[in-house]
């Protein structure tokens, strides 16, 4: 027989224990109103056991104003059934209701317990009423009940949520050091103030006091870890996790730990730890996404990208914004177009932040016009998306637009931050405009009390020292207000690099050693300054470092995006193309280059061999391969894009001129630093990069 068919069976002489009875058999709404009839026929809906069992009934079969209609003819009311209503109303999320009838309660002399208490500290947390709240607190604490383990967790958790932090304190010190759940919403709220310390410490004192982690603290530990790249802590916190069963089912601490390694700089392992998960939420392939783009491996964030959408996974906007930062990284213009489009067609909120990623996304894949676009049409704009489009400009040397921008910025009366100049000063650095730079500079603290930092030195020393003015650079450094960071020392390196100032390098380097002794970059800036100067054994004795120290050179590659694809290329796979049609090709090219007087520069070789070897491994330099390959797969006369991971070799800047001039092809390159873009012969950069 079908539910909706079904009666409940009649009784001969029904009792109060026998109508009790039939609540279980009221799967429907249609059968539970028949058991409610039969209650109002022997007159027992006015007793407060038969009103709160059939407000229970009703909330759990879907009909809150039945409930209150039972509820309301109790004549002799409980705190229990106060209480049966408060939760029917707020686990179908009738907050309104919630406190209405917590005011009801209280003027029908009935006193607040901890749970009715609960009940409304929650619902005004979910309605955004504090004053409510604060005076709800006033009750709990005159009844004795604010340090309650029910009532002193949302107490916290509602303050925190509106950002009160102080008063959450308050409470939290107040309550019983054995309530734990307390220690895991306190940390919770440090962690959203990015006060990791915070988080560490509380994790101090329960250990002093033995109290245990639960999977709420633990998840904040987790995030902490991750915050701060505390990974050796992090592991510990995993290892307890997998004692305590935490991890089972537990999608939310999961995830903790798979953005915790992943910002730690253990990818590997966050992937590892991801695919073995066998439940993953939005939240867990955003995290996935987002930390691949963000380390480097952008190429397989896409590809985590494509496995969430075939798992009819539905995308947020945060993880929208790691794949736009992915197709960023990338260059990969086409597959962010998509990405706008999916926005678009989906109608994800296009606000300020999602705006702002868009224009970034397409001023770093290259499109200016597009970024313009987007900018332009922006119903809103702050601080940031300003400063992004700024920084556009620059990152292509258009350094008038930028500075133009940044005075209409200005004059719109919106005031610049650290970050606005950091995009001024590199505009200012890919131009070589010393003396502007230099202006703008002063202009930070003068005219807007901003206190320069490091990436500000860092941007000034770098402006200095391309336009040979080092001993500028030096004495800037030397008159900073704090420790130059390794950016700044690195921007002199590079200086010492493109001017050959060895000895100064050493010194510098030496600076960089101790700053970062993990790091091999300073190692093989100086090992490449000294093979340009021919020093071959301190060139080798910089070598034995890195391999002894165990630090792994990074690999430079370069990318390029045909028919929504990215395809990747490195020296390594270059010369395992020795006969495919892309090392003919370059090899045609390089005839007619050479028949242009285009000379091989073999000193971007940095190895102690042959001038034959040397011209063959500069042939095998990954922009060429990608050049050619662009050459191969893309119509006649269309421009197309190239990324290259690292600094742009100066031999393959000058061979992209030649190629441009002899096939007709604007040809744009990102490198780690800057756009190039080459047409007819010439590069936007006028060769200062």
């Amino acid at each position: 027989m079908r539910d909706d068919a079904a009666t409940i069976p009649a009784i001969a002489t029904p009792t109060s224990k026998h109508l009790n009875s039939l609540f279980p058999l009221c799967h429907s709404l249609r059968l539970l109103r028949q058991v409610h009839t039969r209650i109002l026929l022997h007159g027992l809906h006015l007793s407060v056991f038969f009103g709160s069992r059939l407000a229970h009934a009703y909330f759990a079969t879907g009909s809150p104003q039945d409930a209150r209609r039972a509820f309301d003819q109790i004549l002799a009311k409980t705190p229990h059934s106060w209480n049966t209503m408060l939760s029917g109303y707020s686990k179908t999320h009738n907050l309104s209701e919630v406190l209405q009838l917590y005011k009801l309660s209280r003027a029908e002399g009935s006193r607040p317990d901890s749970f009715s208490l609960a009940f409304a500290v929650r619902a005004c947390m979910g309605l955004s009423v504090l004053e409510l709240g604060r005076s709800i607190h006033l009750e709990a604490i005159r009844s004795g009940l604010e340090t309650d383990e029910f009532v002193s967790p949302p107490l916290i958790d509602m303050y925190l949520e509106f950002g009160y932090l102080e008063e959450a304190e308050k409470v939290f010190d107040r309550v019983p050091v054995g309530i734990s759940l307390v220690w895991g919403l306190m940390m919770k709220g440090y962690l959203r103030e990015s006060m990791e310390v915070e988080v560490f410490g509380l994790f101090d004192r329960m250990k002093e006091l033995g109290i245990g982690l639960d999977p709420c603290s633990a998840i904040c530990l987790a995030r902490a870890c991750g915050n701060v790249g505390a990974a050796k802590e992090g592991r510990v916190i995993h290892s307890f996790c997998i004692k305590k069963n935490f991890l089972d089912s537990n999608v939310y601490m999961q995830t903790s730990l798979v953005d915790m390694y992943g910002k730690s700089g253990f990818m590997d392992f966050a992937r590892r730890l991801f695919d073995e998960m066998p439940h993953k939420d939005v939240v867990s392939w955003s995290s996935m996404i987002a930390g691949l783009a963000q380390s480097g491996r952008a190429h397989e964030s896409l590809l985590v990208f494509q496995d969430m959408l075939g798992n009819l996974m539905v995308p947020n906007e945060v993880t929208l914004a790691s794949v736009l930062l992915g197709c960023s990284h990338l260059g990969a213009l086409q597959q962010g177009k998509s990405v706008h489009a999916y926005m678009v067609r989906n109608e994800v909120e296009l606000d300020v932040v999602t705006n702002t990623a868009l224009l970034d996304m397409y001023a770093k894949c290259g499109s200016m016009d597009l970024a313009c676009k987007v900018f332009n049409a922006m119903p809103e704009r702050n601080v940031f998306s300003w400063s992004a489009m700024i920084g556009g400009f620059g990152m292509h040397g258009m350094c008038k637009k930028a500075l133009a921008l940044f005075d209409e910025m200005r004059s719109g009366n919106l005031v610049p931050n650290s970050v606005t100049f950091v995009s001024v000063l590199s505009a200012c650095g890919h131009s070589g405009k010393v003396q502007e730079g230099q202006l703008y500079f002063e202009s930070m603290y003068k005219d807007y009390k901003i206190t320069p930092k490091n990436e500000h030195y860092s941007c000034m020393v770098d402006l200095l020292g391309r336009a040979g003015l080092i001993e500028e650079a030096e004495s800037l450094i030397k008159e900073m207000p704090q420790e130059p960071s390794a950016s700044v020392w690195g921007a002199l390196l590079g200086a010492c690099r493109i001017h050959k100032r060895v000895e100064l390098a050493e010194q510098v380097a030496n600076k960089l050693f101790a700053l970062e002794p993990d790091r091999p970059g300073a190692h093989i800036l100086l090992s490449n300054i000294y093979a340009a100067a021919e020093m071959w054994d301190m060139v080798r004795k910089t070598r034995e470092m890195i391999n002894e120290r165990g630090l792994q050179k990074t690999v430079g590659f370069s990318t390029i995006e045909v028919d929504k694809r990215v395809y990747l290329f490195n020296a390594m796979n270059g010369r395992d193309r020795q006969h495919t049609r892309i090392i003919e090709l370059w090899h045609v090219l390089t005839n007619q280059m050479k028949e242009l007087g285009y000379v091989p520069d073999l000193s971007f070789i940095l190895h102690d061999v042959d001038d034959e070897a040397k011209e063959e491994m500069l042939g095998g330099h990954s922009e060429k391969m990608a050049i050619a390959f662009g050459l191969l797969k893309t119509r006649d006369r269309m421009p197309f894009r190239i990324t290259k991971n690292l600094r742009v070799c100066g031999d393959c800047h000058t061979a992209s001129k030649i190629v441009s001039l002899i096939t007709k092809r604007e040809i744009i390159m990102r490198d780690s630093k800057r756009f190039h873009h080459v047409k007819d012969g010439v590069c936007s950069c006028g060769d200062h990069w």
